[in-house]
């Protein structure tokens, strides 16, 4: 019985390995397989040295623009357009996407079993190796690890928060986007909600 579902995983797997795309388009970009080793890889490392971040010998940086926000609401009553749509731009290439930004065209089902693939490999890498620390809880909050962490999730929400707020003073200005939120499409307008 075992070897009636091995022959026939072997078989679906080499039947899987043999087929190729059908148009030229798909056969110039590389296979969903190749992307996620290439994923895989590339996150190899900081997986495998997670258990640094516990014991605090390697530690995330808090960039520097958000070092200089100490309160995220306090805005310059003369400040102009530029300026404001400067600023965001600049907590955009931190922050990465805002919600005012449609998110990116929908991935094809290869791309997004690529993206699942490397993630759950990675996940598994991260928390085998974490795993090697016994008492981890403890062990970083000796270290420092968890106040560490703590100051680096603070400094990203105040980041986000002063975006947040620079785009509701530029809409109370009557900017244009960057400087103010992106007006909603036709079909998100089109929601209703009982």
């Amino acid at each position: 019985m075992n070897y009636t579902y091995i022959a026939l995983s072997l078989t679906l797997l080499g039947t899987a390995c043999a087929t190729a795309p059908s148009s030229q388009e798909e056969q110039t970009g590389p296979s969903a397989t190749e992307r996620a080793i290439n994923q895989s890889q590339e996150g190899f490392s900081d997986a495998a040295l997670s258990p640094l971040e516990d014991v605090n010998l390697k530690r995330a940086k808090i960039p520097e623009k958000f070092k200089q926000i100490k309160n995220p609401y306090l805005v310059a009553v003369e400040s102009s357009c530029e300026k404001i749509a400067e600023e965001v731009l600049e907590l955009d290439a931190l922050l990465g996407r805002d919600w005012d930004i449609p998110p990116p065209d929908k991935k094809g089902l290869s791309d997004r079993a690529a993206d699942g693939a490397s993630t759950a490999f990675l996940d598994t890498v991260a928390s085998g190796a974490s795993g090697l620390i016994p008492y981890r809880g403890i062990v970083r909050t000796v270290t420092g690890a968890n106040s560490h962490a703590t100051k680096v999730r603070k400094a990203y929400e105040r980041g986000s928060h002063r975006r947040t707020f620079l785009k509701g003073i530029g809409l109370a200005k009557g900017c244009a986007y960057p400087a103010a939120p992106l007006p909603p499409s036709e079909e998100e307008s089109k929601i209703e909600f009982r």
